[in-house]
């Protein structure tokens, strides 16, 4: 099965070693996806990147791509060298990335970061970000419905993205997951579902409140409950 190579991925590597790319392989390789943005409105892929490099030494805080309407540009090696690096584009010490994919974001995730302003075309730069998730998806033989995770469900105390970039786009995280099954399918001809659920008993302590809802999980269906922060379920 092949990948439909819709836009261009420019490698431009940070120098290296640097704070910001150590040069360290992903182990135990690439196992999810973490969805960024920049959180710096008008802020270019060109621009974020020539940021990163010009602060390589100054800075950690990385990630290994940027997508705008009119470039993707990998600035730390995933999909365009054979071994993919750590990028740090998560605190380590959260437990969320552990308890939903077993690793450590740093040590197994590609770090996408998506580009947002009045000066970049939103509905081009959504439709690159899509993709190259997709194909970051189809690359390391990942399932395109429950392999990407948004920042701010990692970092829920500190970080918003990429659901207030994508508000800016008039756009939501719920069609964003959906958006990316569709193109992996557009990409590759197959049919994946937009929603994979892996039946596994247990419990865990509500962060934020819990809207509980009928049928398919979006914001559109009936909420049968609400769980209040601080409670087990």
């Amino acid at each position: 099965m092949a990948f439909k190579e819709k836009y261009t991925i420019t490698p431009a590597y940070l120098s290296a070693p640097s704070k910001r790319r150590s040069g360290l392989l992903m182990s135990p390789g690439v196992k999810f996806i973490v969805a960024h943005d920049t959180g710096n409105p008008k802020s270019t892929a060109r621009g974020n990147r020539n940021y990163y490099e010009n602060s390589r030494n100054e800075m950690s805080a990385s990630a290994h791509i940027f997508v705008d309407d009119k470039e993707i540009i990998e600035c730390i090696p995933a999909l365009t060298n054979d071994k993919p690096e750590k990028a740090w584009h998560v605190l380590y010490g959260l437990p969320t990335d552990n308890q939903l994919f077993g690793y450590n974001a740093n040590d197994a995730a590609v770090g996408v970061e998506y580009c947002y302003g009045d000066n970049i075309n939103a509905d081009e730069a959504y439709r690159k970000f899509i993709w190259v998730i997709a194909k970051i998806c189809f690359t390391f033989n990942l399932n395109p419905a429950g392999s990407t995770i948004g920042h701010c469900f990692l970092d829920p105390k500190r970080k918003t993205d990429p659901v207030s970039g994508l508000l800016q786009s008039r756009r939501t995280y719920d069609q964003l997951l959906k958006d990316i099954v569709t193109e992996f399918n557009e990409c590759t001809g197959g049919v994946v579902e937009k929603y994979a659920f892996t039946a596994s008993p247990g419990s865990g302590k509500v962060l934020h409140r819990l809207n509980v809802r009928k049928n398919e999980p979006t914001t559109k269906t009936d909420v049968v409950e609400i769980v209040n922060p601080g409670s087990t379920i």
